[in-house]
């Protein structure tokens, strides 16, 4: 499960969303060669799936073992142990010398002034962020900035990435942007100013974005379409891992800047890029570029130990292809004349178009928001917190899958059972008080979020039309990363009011995500609609075949009213 999660677009999510092909539904299909058969076919033919997909997909999935030391560092590097007030008192206090009964966020006995110095309990961390920059009572919202920076760097970094990849290439992107985060990485750790680091989490998520853009979309353009779907879900697996190893190091290192030294090295594992990342042979064929493409091709089938066709050959078939791109680029164009804003408004034009946008913007702001929030909470409310957290990523794992349960029970059945049980689970914390039943109250309402993660994608991809599909996947991906911005916010100044609070907030916004889930259309064995005239027909549909059910249920209920008059 990455809550990066990648879509088509962003390239987003969730985690494990796949790229929605061209397929005989889709207009342009009709009026020019269905190019990534074609593409593929070429790609088949030339050197296979095999070895070096596999080899090359593996490696650049590192990324995502490394990327929880920056989205979910916080739970360690953003820690806020117990504090004091220490004015008044002489400036060698420790956290243990004062009184217990002393105050938190003004000086003993004077209410109306603010505390000006703080000491905490260094038990358990040497040091975090919140006691290098006392980022404590008035100033707490400085603490819940920093992850939310990341999240909002996040959505510049997606609405560009996608954009920058698709104009200038896939390596020519992930290679600068890597290079960023290594330099954030070691920075964060070196910097001794909340500015700066603040300056540096949003350039993070920024960098990230993009590293995402680029990397989930070469991954799909390197994968035949037989092996697409296990080599796009397997990419996301070592988040989770990830997420196990953050918990581990920051067990083992209590000391901030120390912790993000240790998480700045695996990054320097990103630079074999340079010599080993190459360049989407697709792309290179759409933008006439065949010569490079055919090295890269012979590199593949070398190592898939196939044997290449002749090089004459070879540059035919991939001139095939790209009159094939080129002809499907030209009539998405001439489906697609109106204008952004035009766009944009299909998007709630119509009763159901509106319905199921904002309805899975809002699902998806929820699943973010209660994914970051949960495991935040999680680890303030343990009392082993780096136990709690190890926990969270390992319980991710069963959530890849949930393909199995969306084929049997379809898409919106699966969601809102998703969504419900981690609803429930933060309502009955409220039952008892006792760290170990919360924390696998927590695990099980994690499980839950992350399987409904790793639904969201493929289900709006499979009831938005395709004209509007790309707009609505970015849409949301925006409301994914808002919702990771907000969570902070929640899960830090609510605790203020009660300990349970955070809990109860993302209960009830998960409780209307899954009730909002029910405004969607089942899609599990359905075409997926191409114009936004498909999405109004295909409810007309299912209501007219929903009416005879109705009417029969009808004529029975009269019947029993009549038995009931006539006794």
């Amino acid at each position: 499960m990455a809550p990066w999660g990648t879509t088509a677009t962003d390239a987003a999510p969730g985690p494990q969303h796949s790229i929605v092909a061209s397929s005989p539904q889709d207009p342009a299909a009709t009026s020019a060669p269905q190019d990534s058969i074609l593409f593929e076919d070429v790609l088949e033919r030339c050197c296979g799936t095999g070895r070096w997909q596999v080899m090359l997909i593996a490696y650049m999935s590192v990324m995502w073992l490394i990327f929880p030391t920056f989205s979910m560092s916080m739970m360690f590097v953003g820690a806020s142990p117990p504090f004091k007030c220490a004015d008044g008192f002489d400036v060698n206090a420790t956290f243990a010398s004062l009184p217990d009964d002393l105050p938190k966020c003004h000086p003993l006995g004077d209410n109306s002034s603010s505390c000006t110095r703080w000491v905490f309990d260094r038990s358990v961390y040497e040091s975090t962020v919140v006691t290098e920059w006392n980022l404590v009572c008035g100033r707490k919202p400085m603490l819940s900035m920093l992850q939310s920076v990341l999240m909002l760097g996040g959505i510049v970094g997606s609405l560009l990435g996608g954009q920058l990849t698709d104009r200038f290439g896939r390596r020519p992107v992930f290679l600068p942007v890597m290079l960023l985060v290594i330099a954030c990485s070691f920075s964060a750790a070196l910097v001794g100013d909340y500015i700066s680091f603040v300056v540096i989490r949003g350039l993070t998520g920024f960098a990230m974005a993009s590293m995402i853009a680029s990397q989930y979309v070469l991954v799909t353009e390197l994968s035949g379409c037989k092996h697409r779907a296990a080599l796009t879900t397997v990419t996301f697996l070592p988040f989770s891992i990830g997420i196990i190893l953050v918990a581990a190091a920051s067990y083992g290192i209590r000391t901030r800047w120390l912790l993000q030294l240790a998480f700045a090295v695996p990054s320097l594992l990103f630079l074999p890029n340079f010599w080993l990342m190459p360049e989407s042979p697709r792309w290179l064929v759409l933008k006439g570029r065949l010569d490079e493409a055919l090295v890269i091709l012979r590199q593949a089938a070398y190592w898939n130990r196939r044997k290449i066709p002749p090089d004459e050959e070879v540059l035919k078939l991939m001139e095939e292809a790209r009159r094939g791109l080129l002809a499907r680029e030209a009539a998405l164009k001439g489906t697609n004349k109106s204008s952004a804003f035009q766009r944009v408004l299909d998007l709630v034009r119509t009763r159901h178009m509106c319905i199921n946008t904002l309805a899975s913007a809002y699902v998806s702001f929820a699943i973010s928001g209660s994914y970051f929030g949960i495991s935040f909470d999680m680890t303030q409310l343990s009392s082993s917190p780096h136990l709690a957290a190890a926990l969270s990523g390992l319980v991710e794992i069963p959530s890849a899958l949930v393909f199995l349960l969306m084929n049997r029970y379809g898409r919106r059945l699966t969601q809102c059972v998703s969504l419900f049980v981690p609803s429930v689970c933060m309502f009955l914390a409220f039952i008892k008080k006792d760290s170990t039943f919360w924390m696998i109250l927590g695990l099980v309402a994690k499980l839950g979020v992350a399987i409904a993660f790793n639904i969201i994608g493929i289900y709006v991809s499979e009831f938005m039309p395709t004209q509007q599909r790309g707009l609505a996947l970015g849409v949301l991906q925006t409301a994914t990363r808002i919702g990771g911005a907000v969570s902070p916010f929640v899960v830090d100044l609510v605790s203020g009011l009660h300990e349970l609070a955070p809990s109860a907030v993302f209960g009830t916004v998960v409780l209307l995500a899954s009730l909002a889930t029910l405004l969607l259309p089942e899609t599990a064995g359905q075409p997926m609609p191409e114009t936004v005239a498909d999405v109004e027909e295909a409810y007309r549909r299912r209501k007219a075949a929903s009416a005879p059910a109705d009417r029969q249920l009808s004529g029975i209920s009269n019947a029993a009213m009549q038995r009931d008059d006539a006794l």
